[in-house]
Formats: C-alpha cells, sequence, structure tokens
C-alpha cells in the first residue's frame, strides 16, 4: 500500500500504510500504533483518518484496513487471533511485535465468520498443483 501525507497549518506528516498496526481514537484525535511500537497521536478524527486511507487505496483493491466499532481501524494483514470469549484481537508479525485490543464480542464475532469465510472460499490445491506431477 502507498504512504499517505496529512498536512495540516503546523505540521506534515508522512505514514506507511504497510507498517500502521491499527489507530485508536482518543477523544477528537487519534493514536496511531506502528507495528514496531511507536505511536504518534494525530489531529484528526477517526473518521477523517478512515477517508483518507479509503482515498489513498488503489481503484478496484480492497483496502488492508477494517473499521472495527467507533474507536478502532486495524491492518487485516497483521490479525493472528481473534477470541471471542476474551474480547481479544490480537495483531502481530509473528516476530517479535504483538499488540492485543479489547474489541466487544459482537464485532469480533462477524469479524471471525468473515475471516474464517474467506479462508474456506479459497481454492485448495490438489497434490497434481503443488508439483508433484506424475508422467
Amino acid at each position: 500500500m502507498a504512504k499517505i501525507c496529512l498536512n495540516s497549518r503546523d505540521e506534515l506528516i508522512i505514514l506507511d500504510l504497510d507498517k500502521v498496526a491499527y489507530f485508536q481514537a482518543n477523544g477528537n484525535y487519534t493514536q496511531l500504533t506502528y507495528l514496531s511500537g511507536q505511536k504518534q497521536l494525530l489531529t484528526l478524527g477517526l473518521s477523517k483518518i478512515e477517508a483518507v486511507i479509503r482515498a489513498a487505496t488503489p481503484a478496484g483493491l480492497k483496502s488492508s484496513f477494517l473499521r472495527l466499532g467507533r474507536s478502532l481501524i486495524v491492518n487485516k494483514r497483521l490479525i493472528i487471533t481473534i477470541s471471542v470469549p476474551k474480547q481479544k484481537l490480537y495483531l502481530g508479525d509473528y516476530d517479535n511485535h504483538l499488540f492485543g485490543l479489547t474489541v466487544p464480542k459482537p464485532l469480533l464475532k462477524a469479524l471471525k465468520e468473515e475471516i474464517a469465510s474467506s479462508y474456506s472460499a479459497a481454492p485448495r490445491q490438489t497434490a497434481n498443483e503443488k508439483g508433484t506431477n506424475h508422467q
């Protein structure tokens, strides 16, 4: 995905969306958390951030960011665990970075079903397609 530029009267901020783990509402502002753990307070509300991300997404492609309720936008590519009973969503890179976010059960349940169905809808490879050609 692209980098985006947020330009206000007093500052210019360039965000690398590939490295963003999530955005979280903080009053009229938005707290950005990068995968590295670095945080930055943005002087825009979450709805405006969502609009900027949508505008930066190339036509015909789905954004890798997903709005969860009123206070959270997460990078879908970083979802590693959804625990509905614990109300936890874990984002990470299977390396040194892991974030546990508390999310309401109905949102997690819907997200879990959506992701599970997207994986089950993907075509599966047969043994021949995996490169074991028998001649």
